[in-house]
């Protein structure tokens, strides 16, 4: 049995190893995109703080009407701090989400892309789809998802394979020993290291899941909440129900100011998009002490700011939480910010156990040739 199961560990850890390396190394550096793009950034995410009041969602709209004319808003993210740019989404009604710029909330004026950006664009490719042709639609999303179950086989054969069949000091298990040489310190190395990040693998790999499999997505969601999962837009049409649409569009100041007043102004970040007279306008809100980027309120209000729904995810049952929280567990933002630090340095250590199982590998291949005429002498 064991035996059975180190062939299929060194296996999956040859073939799988180089898409899993790629997969860490670019996880790691998406978990500083929002802290290094607002580094290289000044008077584009942040702006200077004014007395002058900002403008209201249907001012800045208006404003950016003009600013970017044959473009018109499909989302508008507002923040509530008052030295931070707007984000707004500009689509020319061509296929794909548009274009994401920061915005003056003061004068509507377009700053433009953070620095970084497409650097980052780049790298979010890589992890989610290897740059592959088709991205989502092609082999990049069935090979990356394929390499996510393999974690999970390499991160629990590896747990029993090192399981002691007796008593074992805890040095053992948790300290490396660097004063070895060889094969013997690709060992440690290789094991200790992955008795480290054991945990913050499974759930790095159960969670990345998510987004390769529509299968588990759905299991998972009736797992934890008991309701199927919502379904999800066609390819290529604009999320949150923002393809194009017949009629006058509606005004949003109304359940702005509603939903400002409700919260008396203490919100991170407000997100809404266009509605179309008669429909409920939804924001979805950060609160300042929400614990994550995702753990988002939504508030549904008419256009005249009546208050039609509010669904706040403090009061969500925690499996409800947890599936609106996905991204914040594959990241470790969930578990605050020593999580996100710990999910970023096991994602960046990924490549260790590439190179270190490669080269116990080829050491036992290198032991068994010597041993080879030995063992054919002795016969």
């Amino acid at each position: 049995m064991r035996s059975a199961l180190f062939q299929v560990h060194w296996f999956l850890g040859l073939t799988a190893g180089l898409v899993l390396m790629v997969l860490g190394v670019t996880g790691g550096l998406l978990s500083v995109e929002d802290e290094v793009t607002a580094l290289l950034s000044p008077g584009i995410v942040a702006v200077p703080a004014r007395e002058a009041p900002r403008l209201t969602p249907d001012a800045l709209i208006a404003r950016l009407t003009n600013e970017a004319p044959g473009r018109r808003v499909t989302l508008l993210v507002m923040s509530g701090a008052a030295d931070r740019a707007a984000q707004v989404r500009l689509a020319d009604g061509g296929p794909g989400r548009g274009v994401e710029t920061y915005v003056d909330p003061y004068d509507g004026r377009i700053l433009g892309a953070a620095r970084g950006a497409d650097f980052f664009g780049f790298v979010r490719r890589l992890h989610r789809w290897l740059i592959l042709p088709g991205n989502g639609d092609g082999w990049g999303r069935t090979i990356t998802g394929a390499a996510a179950l393999s974690l999970v086989y390499l991160a629990l054969s590896g747990l029993y394979l090192r399981w002691p069949k007796g008593r074992r000091d805890w040095r053992v298990w948790l300290k490396p020993a660097l004063n070895r040489r060889g094969r013997a310190l690709h060992w440690s190395l290789h094991a200790v290291v992955g008795t480290w990040v054991l945990v913050l693998y499974l759930v790095m790999a159960l969670t990345g899941l998510w987004w390769s499999y529509g299968w588990y997505r759905d299991g998972v969601t009736i797992l934890l909440t008991g309701q199927p999962a919502a379904a999800a837009p066609p390819r290529g049409e604009r999320p949150g129900g923002m393809a194009r649409r017949e009629g006058a569009p509606a005004p949003l100041d109304p359940a702005f100011a509603a939903f400002t007043a409700a919260t008396n102004g203490l919100y991170a970040t407000a997100s809404l998009a266009p509605a179309r007279a008669g429909e409920t306008i939804r924001i979805r809100a950060v609160a300042l002490d929400a614990a994550h980027v995702q753990a988002r309120d939504e508030w549904r209000f008419r256009p005249d700011g009546t208050l039609d729904s509010r669904d706040l995810y403090a009061e969500r049952p925690l499996g409800a939480r947890l599936v609106g929280s996905v991204l914040a567990l594959h990241e470790g933002r969930f578990f605050g910010p020593v999580g996100t630090v710990a999910f970023m340095l096991a994602a960046l250590a990924m490549p260790l156990f590439g190179v270190t199982g490669l080269l116990l590998y080829l050491g036992r291949r290198r032991s068994r040739r010597r041993h080879a005429p030995e063992a054919a002498q002795v016969a």
